[in-house]
Parts: C-alpha cells; structure tokens; sequence
C-alpha cells in the first residue's frame, strides 16, 4: 500500500477532528485549555461545510452569522453529515487568527495573522513566519489531543454518546456535558 492509500484511508480522521473540536468548543464556550499551550479561544466563525459520507455532491454550505449555532448545520449533522471544512478563529492572549481548516487532509487556507508590531521589513518577516507556526501550533497540539482520544476505549465509551447527544439535542451544552470536563 502507497502513501496516497493510506492518507485516502485516514482522511475521515480529519473530520472526526473538526466534529470533536466543535463538540467540545461549544461544551466549554470556546475557551479550551491545551497541554503546554495554556487557554485558547476556538471559535466556529462564519462559514462551514457538511457533506454526506457516501454522496460528496449532497453538501451543505452555510456562510454568514453564526452557522454553527444555527438549526442548519444540526438539521445536517442528523441527516448524517459531515463537518468537511469551517472556518474557525483561534485567540490566544489577545491574538486572534483566522482560518479555514479542511477535514479531509487538515490543510490552512486564507490564514488571517494577527496584527504585527515590528515595523522594519526583516523583522515583520520572521514575525509573520512566527505567528504563522504558532497557530500551526495550536492546531497540532489540539490535533494531538484528539488522536490520544481517538485511539482510546474512551471514545467508543465516552466521546461518541455524548457527541450523538449533542447532534440530536437543541439546547446548549455545558462543561460538564464533555466526557472529559476540565
């Protein structure tokens, strides 16, 4: 089996990270913390997409306010879809970037870096490339998180029932509904 099998085989994960981290930015309002990272805000911003497993033409695109606070993207997930791709913001002491995250291979597209403070033309380089490897760092660690879930008993037992409660109800979830709670 090549390379390009075995990343087709896993794309699903990509997915299953987007579900996971919208599950849990909603249980904790956005405020998560990460291992060696600290107190990250991660927000659902202004547009995602869900697509059926099986037919990838069926896909629902919902852009503008709040989609993921809104009856469309739950009606979607109960008619069995998948979070293929969101944009979401990520806040860390005050900076905030914005991006899109696919599911399918975990790629950043229209990366908004926070505002630079250097004014000289080197320096704003190396500052930019550090902001940019931060948010990669954030989304890693995160992503790290999820596998370590992922791979346990603890998401056949713990994880699925809860995000299969959160897809079938309206109300808005708490920090002690996350299997987990901090």
């Amino acid at each position: 089996m090549d390379l390009v099998d075995l990343i087709e085989q896993r794309a699903f994960l990509g997915s299953e990270f987007l579900m996971w981290l919208w599950f849990k930015s909603e249980c904790f309002e956005c405020l998560l913390k990460i291992d060696g990272i600290g107190a990250v805000e991660i927000e659902f911003d202004d547009q995602m997409t869900l697509e059926a497993y099986i037919a990838e033409t069926q896909r629902s695109e919902l852009k503008g306010g709040d989609p993921a606070n809104g009856i469309e993207a739950k009606t979607a997930l109960r008619q069995g879809k998948r979070l293929s791709k969101a944009k979401i913001s990520v806040n860390k002491e005050g900076r905030i970037w914005i991006l899109t995250l696919k599911g399918d291979t975990l790629d950043f597209s229209g990366v908004k870096i926070p505002a630079l403070l250097t004014h000289e033309y080197d320096e704003r380089f190396y500052e930019r490339m550090y902001l940019l490897d931060e948010v990669e760092e954030i989304i890693s660690a995160l992503y790290l998180e999820f596998l370590k879930i992922r791979l346990s008993s603890d998401w056949e037992k713990k994880i699925l029932p809860a995000t299969q409660s959160w897809i079938q109800s309206d109300k808005t979830m708490t920090p002690s509904q996350y299997p987990f709670a901090e």
